[in-house]
């Protein structure tokens, strides 16, 4: 799965730097910067996807696949922050980070459990970009009410996720029982326990 989805985004036009203290972020290649990936052709790889592990690195092909194309933090207009869900802009963003946060934990390669606290860690980082810094039931309640009134909008958000997944996977090499999630994660399931514990 690793080198499946590390193929994917070269094919794509990212080169993955693995590092413990990653900011689990794409960024442009800065000049000069030279490629570490065995062709280094920093040229055909204009940008980098710095990840900390196989779940970051799952989670931000998520977001690429989701998007059509590798950009910059995945075009999200941090200049905006704090995003206001609540609007047919800020409610997509929400959905696809939802989405990605699904996606990722079915592939992840843990366990069930960890899964599920993947899913919550990375739900829960999202209060600083939609206003709700340090409020996790404000974050919470704010994310119930946009699924309970637009759930079918999310639900599309995750299949598309999870299927452009799979295709990224198998078309980079994956055979098919790695290109297919080792679980589906439940985001209703997921959602109650995060919020029950």
């Amino acid at each position: 799965m690793l080198k499946a989805a590390t193929r994917a985004l070269e094919s794509l036009g990212a080169e993955v730097r693995f590092a413990a203290d990653a900011e689990n972020c794409v960024r442009r290649r800065k000049p000069d910067e030279p490629c570490a990936t065995p062709s280094g052709n920093a040229a055909a790889l204009p940008f980098v996807i710095e990840v900390q592990g196989v779940p970051n690195l799952l989670h931000e092909l998520a977001h690429v696949v989701l998007l059509g194309r590798v950009d910059k933090d995945h075009g999200t207009p941090y200049a905006k922050i704090p995003f206001d869900m609540t609007t047919p802009d800020g409610r997509r963003l929400l959905f696809e980070e939802l989405a990605c946060c699904v996606a990722s934990a079915s592939f992840h390669p843990g366990s069930d459990a960890d899964a599920q606290a993947w899913f919550a860690e990375q739900v829960g980082i999202q209060d600083c970009f939609f206003g709700c810094d340090g409020d996790p039931q404000r974050l919470n309640e704010g994310i119930a009410r946009e699924v309970a009134a637009h759930r079918e909008e999310l639900d599309e958000v995750i299949a598309r996720a999870h299927a452009r997944l799979a295709v990224a996977l198998t078309t980079a090499g994956a055979p098919p029982e790695v290109a297919r999630p080792p679980r589906r994660f439940d985001f209703e399931e997921g959602w109650r326990r995060l919020v029950d514990r």
